[in-house]
């Protein structure tokens, strides 16, 4: 397919339509049209690409035709060639646009202006420019006396090629430093080195959307106009980019066609995560401010929505025959035991579904859980591994005899894991039990009523941490994370005993 002619799928996916890009030299007999759309009268996009070679065709002869001032009433071509042409019949004398006599001449370009000798006059075209690259002249937003100024000089600029070249005068300085893209490694190894994959992912994507639309500028020109830019493309971006056949496509083509914008949503992630690279670009002293970063006038906050359970709907939860009746059960037993694992040690639904039976262990009397990273588990950080102790309310409701009854099996729970993710699945069952009954926190929850709880217990800020795999937030904290965190399981499981919920939780009755 010869190069400026490109296939369009209809707004409706129904037919194919053929682009013909009119070149510059005869546009003035299209009514200065820079393109030509051509139904193909077909869905069948092989068909099309036949009839997209005859319409690129016949127009060439159209084209010809006019360059070499023939007659073109008598070329008869296919497709409506000429349905487009204003001035086909006319003396091609006539509306060809005069040449530049030498009392008019070009003194600058962008703007353009010319100075005519005669009377010293100078002429300016403020909407007028050249690319560079393909010379082509592009006049927007002009009165009909630039128009007729512009067809003045247009020989004048074409016998001149200096005047569509890129000069030394007017290329532009290239900044010095690296480029976004060559920043990302160490973004990635300084402040994504304890981050899953997947998540490096995401934030990498962030970074791509943002070289795809605005481009990828030297990273000491991300400033606040940068930021502006990308802001109004973004809410214009199309969803799922990345996805089937839009991955091969470039962002126009896939404009062409018909897409849904991203969500306010996921605007705001892709603005978030670049926050928090250009944060990093801060820090290594790139950049002096962060543009993602601006001031908001001080307006009315609606509340937060309550993460932490009351103990009136822990009580409904664990009371209500949505949640007892999977008490001993072989099918969904998780149901049952992951609420009771939540509120007892804090632990998080991802850590407490991956578990295997051989995550159980025994040190000197005190039973725990082990949570760690290996077998491709999913961990928030590096203090997400450690060791929990097993409340002793679950050793008497039987969870060490379920334990035993799963030896053998790869996982505690007989959970199907969503994207590399054990947690998924239940998380969803649980959210539904939630709506049905009410409830406002979700399952998260429990770890917030774990950490006030504890707080409320005046129990020290470290050693929740060392209990919810927080990481710290000082050097000391640090310190001594290497050591044998089983020294930790005595003072941990006085700290888990003393949640109690027997007031509240009876899933006995």
């Amino acid at each position: 397919m010869p190069y400026a002619t490109y296939l369009i799928r209809s707004r409706h996916r129904t037919k194919w339509y053929a682009r013909v890009v009119v070149p510059h030299d005869v546009r003035q007999h299209f009514r200065h049209r820079r393109e030509i759309r051509k139904t193909l009268d077909t869905s069948c996009k092989a068909t099309a690409k036949r009839r997209a070679m005859a319409v690129w065709l016949a127009y060439q002869d159209v084209f010809d035709a006019l360059r070499n001032r023939q007659p073109v009433n008598d070329l008869n071509p296919e497709w409506g060639a000429l349905a487009g042409l204003t001035t086909a019949n006319l003396p091609l004398e006539a509306t060809t646009p005069r040449s530049a006599d030498n009392d008019l001449t070009i003194t600058h370009i962008n703007p353009l202006k010319a100075c005519r000798a005669s009377t010293g006059e100078t002429l300016t075209v403020e909407f007028v420019t050249i690319n560079p690259v393909t010379g082509e002249i592009t006049v927007t937003d002009a009165t009909d006396d630039d128009l007729r100024l512009v067809r003045e000089l247009i020989p004048q600029i074409w016998s001149r090629p200096e005047l569509t070249s890129v000069s030394p005068a007017h290329t532009p300085e290239q900044p010095d430093g690296p480029r976004l893209s060559e920043q990302w490694d160490g973004f990635a190894e300084e402040s994504m080195k304890d981050t899953r994959q997947k998540s490096q992912d995401t934030v990498r994507q962030s970074l791509n959307v943002f070289i795809e639309t605005v481009g990828d500028l030297p990273a000491n020109q991300l400033d606040r106009g940068a930021a502006r830019r990308f802001a109004k493309a973004l809410s214009d971006y199309p969803a799922r980019r990345n996805v089937g056949r839009r991955k091969q496509l470039t962002l126009d083509e896939v404009k062409a066609g018909e897409y849904q914008a991203i969500s306010a949503r996921t605007q705001a992630n892709i603005t978030g995560d670049l926050r928090n690279f250009a944060n990093w670009l801060v820090e290594v002293e790139v950049l002096d401010s962060n543009p993602f970063i601006k001031g908001k006038k001080k307006r009315q906050q609606s509340p937060a929505k309550r993460k932490t359970w009351t103990h009136d709907e822990m009580a409904l939860w664990f009371s209500s025959d949505l949640y007892l009746k999977h008490r001993g059960s072989i099918k969904e037993p998780w149901k049952f035991w992951l609420p009771l694992l939540a509120i007892h040690s804090g632990a998080r639904l991802e850590e407490m579904a991956a578990l295997a039976p051989t995550d159980i262990h025994e040190h000197e009397g005190i039973h725990f859980f082990e949570i760690h990273g290996r077998d491709g588990r999913h961990v928030k950080n590096a203090s997400s591994w450690r060791y929990v102790p097993i409340h002793s309310r679950l050793i008497e409701l039987g969870f060490l005899d379920y334990v035993a009854s799963r030896n053998g099996n790869e996982r505690l729970f007989n959970l199907v894991p969503y994207q590399n993710e054990y947690g998924k699945n239940a998380s969803k069952a649980f959210g539904y039990i939630r709506k049905k009954l009410k409830i406002e926190p979700t399952f998260h929850g429990y770890r917030h009523t774990v950490a006030e709880t504890l707080r409320l217990n005046n129990t020290q800020a470290q050693h929740i941490t060392w209990l919810m795999g927080h990481s710290g937030k000082t050097m000391t904290d640090h310190y001594g994370s290497d050591a044998d965190k089983r020294h930790r399981l005595p003072l941990l499981s006085e700290l888990v005993e003393t949640l109690d919920w027997s007031q509240v939780i009876d899933v006995t009755s």
